[in-house]
């Protein structure tokens, strides 16, 4: 090494040698504050904003960090308290003057002090409650197309005023544009070559489900990409067939009402399952003997923690029938042929409302924060110790 680049790095290596003397003599360091202080007070700023780091992340109750915050801040002012009493003893040994109080050491220990103290306050009534609060961000745009939704029915099976689901010998039916026998299958057609039938979406046979300790048979009509609507207000027509026993509704209820069935209208990324369960639709009850006119709104939010999906906005409209061809239970009319629900729905306007739900306040949000407070607790400390009055 050259002699020139040994004598620019000599007065680092002394400054470090320094230290590491002032640290062996820690039993005759009589200063204010002592390097014990010094290096405690700094051991426990760095475990605070550790503790406090990792309680944003995960979100903890701001306790225990409350309370080892607490536990730090009492022990280093305990030491501090000790350097003023090892202080006065030594000049009452040497009567000599009072060792020099360090400037830079005390801004050290106490912007330890401050962080110690104001971070698990900032933690417990500012941060915390950020972190676990709901926030919900809407915007509004406008798309070109948008997909018709899956439909499931659903029976009640302990409910005997519900329509009983049958797919034979009637078989679902389902049009794009209008219901026409002879159309073309929507999935051989252009998506602006309307009308088209879509039957072959329809589930071939009733399934059975349970949902909240309920037992459900069903009947899903699952959407494609063949299913798309490019002009708002193109009609889907869904239709279903059920019986009804009218004898057995009035035993078990003591009043005759219209057979009915739930309703659920969802994304077609989904399962009927995935979309209960995170909450992207709802079970409708709706009047099964009859027309019913769905308009849909878009709504495509994201549920925390899950990918985003169609949630639709629905208005729904009902004509009942005027007759119930299907009352297999009645003693003055026979039964002529199954009864049939018919959902007509459509997308009145692309526009599109996107939200999302996330927190108010996130870790990293946290941390920087925490970055901002730790600047103004040095400016404090700065000032307080006297380091920012001197020469």
């Amino acid at each position: 090494m050259p002699k020139t680049a040994f004598f620019q790095i000599r007065p680092a290596l002394h400054r470090v040698g320094s230290s590491f003397t002032s640290l062996k003599g820690l039993g005759n360091d009589h200063g204010l504050p002592s390097t014990r202080t010094l290096l405690i007070s700094l051991m426990s700023f760095v475990l605070s904003l550790l503790l406090g780091t990792v309680a944003a992340v995960q979100k903890e109750l701001p306790q225990i960090l409350v309370i080892s915050s607490s536990i730090l801040v009492v022990l280093v002012i305990f030491l501090c308290f000790l350097d003023w009493l090892k202080r006065r003893r030594a000049h009452a040994r040497n009567l000599g003057p009072l060792p020099a109080y360090a400037r830079n050491l005390g801004n050290t220990v106490l912007t330890s002090i401050i962080t110690l103290i104001a971070i698990p306050l900032l933690y417990q009534y500012v941060w915390y409650p950020g972190l676990n609060t709901d926030v919900i961000t809407t915007t509004k745009d406008t798309v070109d197309q948008a997909y018709f939704p899956s439909i499931t029915l659903f029976q009640r099976e302990d409910w005997t005023s519900q329509g009983t689901l049958d797919v034979s010998p009637s078989r679902p039916k389902c049009f794009i544009g209008w219901a026409d026998e002879d159309a073309p299958n929507c999935r051989l057609s252009r998506s602006q070559d309307l009308p088209c039938r879509c039957e072959d979406r329809w589930e071939e046979s009733i399934g059975n489900f349970t949902w909240g300790g309920t037992r459900y048979r069903t009947l899903s009509l699952v959407s494609s990409e063949a299913l798309l609507c490019t002009k708002p207000t193109t009609l889907m027509l869904a239709q279903a067939f059920l019986w009804y026993d009218s004898s057995k509704a009035i035993n078990d209820s003591s009043r005759l009402l219209s057979p009915s069935l739930w309703v659920a209208v969802y994304d077609p990324t989904l399962t009927f399952e995935q979309a209960l369960e995170n909450d992207y639709t709802r079970l409708i009850l709706v009047n099964a003997n009859g027309m019913i006119a769905v308009n849909l709104g878009l709504n495509y939010r994201q549920v925390r923690g899950k990918r985003p999906a169609y949630d639709y906005d629905l208005s729904l409209s009902t004509v009942p029938a005027l007759d119930m061809r299907c009352d297999i239970g009645s003693d003055t009319r026979a039964p002529t042929g199954p009864c049939f629900i018919s959902l007509w729905l459509q997308f009145p306007t692309f526009e599109r409302q996107v939200s999302t739900q996330s927190y108010a306040t996130s870790w990293s949000d946290v941390v920087g924060s925490a970055g901002s407070w730790l600047s103004l607790f040095q400016i404090i400390s700065w000032i307080v110790s006297g380091l920012a009055l001197h020469a």
